[in-house]
């Protein structure tokens, strides 16, 4: 019920919306409207606000050209993208482009990478920071880098005024002490957008100018007023908010609630003259969480549907073609750190590849801009750019990722019971100039302990030294060839690593080193082998999406693994999954063969159950939304393992399936599924969380 109200609450606070209240008629347009400064109003309204991108489309085949563009939330991103001289069509690509439904979705938080990517329950910051939920904080970086990226454009143009943009821009924010209105004309262009768009629980305020900012539609989701102060006289208004049901469920506590929390987001629409425009798509329909391509196509086919039907009158009498900015050259004269640490200023000057002197390679920078809001180390970089084109200066604006942060998260399996694990992360406080990661799992069936150390600075395009170590006890079950359960083999081994990692953008890591390992298991002894490692893991770490390998070759057993997956959507909410497993090895550690179907299982039997050295799984995920956060789960498999042969293992292979239901959670996914294999075999699949 909780979690359910917590989705439910911030899907409320997304809808982003508009009065209420009836509008009085409008008059009829005077006999010719093209007379008087024109402004152009974006409301806010999640992922309604791709409708917007229509109402584009029909002003420039009208060769209608606002004279101020005025943006809340949605509407300041879609607002600031056209003023900044992108086309409609180019701004659609770029949402797409942008995945909006990953950056806004509030439950893929992950850990950092040196603690293993997993997804938090709880995250700590020690000096200041506070405890608070997985949820969406450790993504800020992320949403903010898209911004920079995307806005760099209107940035580098606006020079910190946005009137100099293609087309004057404002945007609506809210002062979250007195909910106050307020308007952004100047500052960094990313910086203005990411306050407007600040939804409060969901995102952390923009302190600008001494006010904690966020999402203006606390104050005016539809900002008429602020295009009138600016001295418009007349507006084109496209309004994509909530608006008021015809009837309610006032006996449904989850349906009052989220009455409640829009009505925060409403507010009395300011009067239209005789030559203003009210456009109002028809996406009230649209959840405002779903930016699947398919949805923002048709958000924006109703956007210009609405938009052809209100201007169809419209008089534009000597209308002006929106031509583009030409593309502009930017020589760097200054950088320096105006907020934050000075000592991050030798390595953001390599990481975004800019120095003063040097022409700013718009391309590069938008990329390196990405990249470092994807990584571990900053939660926010703003530009700050100024001064004319042939002298300018980059005010670099940084807030580091905390210097101390301590994560932990759980999960839960109905055939191999619980884990509980805690990572804590220093970022040079305990040793001067190195990150230092300590984490420990404790499970039913295994207590792991391990410790990294890396140097805290990150350099692009070089490699850095990681020292890692690891001890482990584990309990190896083992089952009768029925699959009736054996005694246990309980067993120890540590694992130390000393060579270097390189990170190739946010997606992709590579290691390479030196290697040894120590184990033992009663009755068998004790064994070492020293060698080396190389691992590469891809795959962006909030998508479903990946790939990650390992090689291991030491003097005592060789060892391979290969996992691979690529979610995609295939029309009419239906997704599909195809995922790989592979897996050879010689001379193994019991604990270090191959269990069929990896930590997941094979359907039907138990979870560890036929162990190898050789191993081949291929899988076929097919999902499709039910309701809310809840999706229907088909899941077709089949593989095989082996003790030696070939590298494939030959043979009668296994073929089973799984359908059930899972759902996103804040503590991760929970699934509910019954397997049946082409044996007979048959059995409940319950678990909750992610497996680490």
């Amino acid at each position: 019920m909780l979690s359910a109200m917590r989705r439910t609450t911030l899907a409320c606070l997304l809808a982003l919306a508009a009065a209420p209240i009836p509008l009085p008629a409008q008059q009829p347009p005077s006999a010719c409207a093209s007379s008087g400064r024109l402004a152009l109003v974006l409301s806010g309204g999640g992922a309604k606000g791709m409708a917007h991108v229509g109402v584009l489309r029909v002003l420039d085949s009208l060769g209608i050209r606002p004279d101020l563009i005025v943006g809340t939330s949605m509407g300041s991103i879609i607002g600031a993208m056209y003023a900044s001289g992108y086309t409609p069509d180019q701004i659609a690509a770029q949402a797409r482009g942008l995945n909006l439904d990953r950056l806004f979705s509030g439950d893929v938080a992950r850990a950092p990478r040196s603690l293993g990517r997993r997804r938090p329950l709880v995250t700590w910051e020690p000096g200041g920071g506070g405890l608070h939920t997985g949820g969406s904080s450790a993504r800020q970086a992320a949403v903010s880098a898209a911004l920079d990226r995307t806005l760099l454009r209107g940035d580098l143009q606006a020079r910190g005024n946005f009137d100099s943009l293609f087309i004057p821009f404002r945007a609506v924010a809210t002062d979250l002490r007195t909910r106050a209105e307020v308007v952004l004309a100047s500052g960094d262009l990313a910086r203005a957008v990411r306050a407007s768009m600040a939804i409060p629980l969901v995102f952390d305020p923009e302190r600008i100018g001494g006010r904690d900012l966020v999402d203006g539609g606390l104050a005016a989701n539809v900002p008429i007023r602020a295009a009138r102060e600016a001295g418009a006289e007349r507006v084109i208004v496209s309004d994509v908010g909530w608006r008021p049901p015809d009837s309610v469920q006032a006996d449904a506590p989850l349906v009052v609630a989220d009455l409640l929390v829009s009505y925060l987001f409403s507010q009395p629409l300011d009067s239209l003259g005789p030559d203003d425009r009210l456009i109002r798509p028809a996406v009230d329909s649209f959840a405002t969480l779903d930016f699947a391509p398919a949805r923002i196509d048709s958000a924006i086919r109703l956007g210009h549907q609405a938009a052809v039907a209100a201007l169809g009158g419209y008089p534009v009498c000597g209308a002006r073609a929106p031509s583009r900015p030409a593309r502009a050259v930017y020589r760097i004269a200054e950088i320096h750190i105006a907020e934050g640490p000075p000592s991050a200023l030798a390595t953001l000057r390599r990481q975004l590849d800019i120095a003063p002197g040097e022409y700013v390679d718009v391309a590069g920078l938008r990329s390196r801009l990405l990249s470092i809001g994807e990584g571990d180390n900053y939660q926010e970089v703003w530009l700050h750019p100024s001064g004319p084109a042939d002298s300018l200066s980059l005010a670099l604006s940084v807030r580091p990722a905390p210097k101390r942060l301590v994560v932990g998260g759980v999960t839960y399996d109905n055939d191999i019971g619980g884990q509980l694990w805690i990572g804590g992360l220093d970022r040079g406080v305990l040793l001067p100039g190195l990150e230092t990661a300590l984490s420990a799992v404790l499970g039913e069936l295994r207590q792991q302990l391990e410790l990294g150390l890396r140097p805290s600075a990150v350099w692009p395009r070089v490699p850095r030294p990681v020292l890692t170590g690891l001890i482990a006890r584990e309990s190896v079950r083992e089952f009768t060839p029925g699959g009736a359960s054996a005694p246990e083999v309980h067993t120890r081994e540590a694992m130390g690593l000393l060579g270097v990692e390189r990170e190739f953008g946010p997606e992709w890591l590579v290691t390479l080193g030196g290697f040894a390992h120590a184990w033992d298991a009663p009755g068998s002894g004790r064994y070492h082998g020293l060698g080396g490692l190389f691992r590469i893991s891809g795959g962006h770490p909030y998508s479903a999406s990946g790939l990650w390998g390992e090689g291991v070759l030491t003097d005592a057993y060789s060892r391979v693994e290969l996992q691979a997956q690529q979610a995609v959507v295939v029309g009419a909410g239906f997704g599909l999954t195809p995922e790989i497993q592979f897996g050879w090895g010689r001379h193994l550690p019991l604990e270090r063969t191959f269990p069929l179907g990896g930590t997941d299982g094979f359907p039907g039997l138990n979870i560890g159950e036929r162990r190898g050295d050789r191993e081949t799984v291929a899988a076929l995920l097919l999902t499709h939304p039910l309701f809310g956060p809840v999706e229907a789960r088909v899941t077709v498999e089949t593989g095989q393992t082996a003790a030696g042969g070939p590298i494939i293992p030959r043979g009668r292979w296994n073929l089973g399936g799984r359908f059930g239901l899972g759902a996103e959670t804040p503590i991760g996914p929970a699934r509910v599924e019954y397997g049946v294999s082409q044996n007979g075999r048959n059995g409940v699949f319950l678990r909750l969380g992610e497996w680490f």
